[in-house]
């Protein structure tokens, strides 16, 4: 086991160790006004992405099956590491496309949390 000789320094590995069994390629797209934002270039970089199971549920939280109106249940989110990312900033409506698998799904940046140290953290919701 090594011995790091600092709290951040372990940390760090830490997110090295769960990015290179967990990161997979994606693509960030920068958009402003819902058009390509050409100050800021798209970037593919390597980062976590969890996606919600997609289960539905109807709006009054319960099994009846008469509802029309129903909910996606789970939250997607992109984990970027802090320390490896070097491109612009993203902001609430950018997109994520995850790039490795087969239907190259869409995101839409719901929130950007930026206050942890090692990882930005983006809310994604389904396109």
């Amino acid at each position: 086991m090594p011995v790091f000789e600092s709290r951040a320094q372990m940390l760090a590995s830490t997110v090295a160790a769960v990015d290179a069994s967990h990161a997979e390629p994606v693509r960030l797209s920068f958009l402003k006004g819902g058009q390509v934002d050409t100050t800021r270039a798209a970037v593919d970089i390597d980062a976590v992405l969890k996606v919600a199971d997609g289960k539905e549920t109807n709006i009054a939280g319960g099994f009846a099956s008469s509802w029309r109106t129903r909910l996606a249940a789970g939250k997607s989110q992109l984990f970027i590491d802090r320390a490896a990312y070097m491109g612009p900033m993203p902001r609430q409506g950018d997109r994520v496309r995850a790039l490795s698998r087969s239907s190259k799904p869409w995101f839409e940046v719901l929130h950007v949390d930026d206050r942890g140290n090692l990882r930005l953290v983006l809310e994604l919701g389904e396109i």
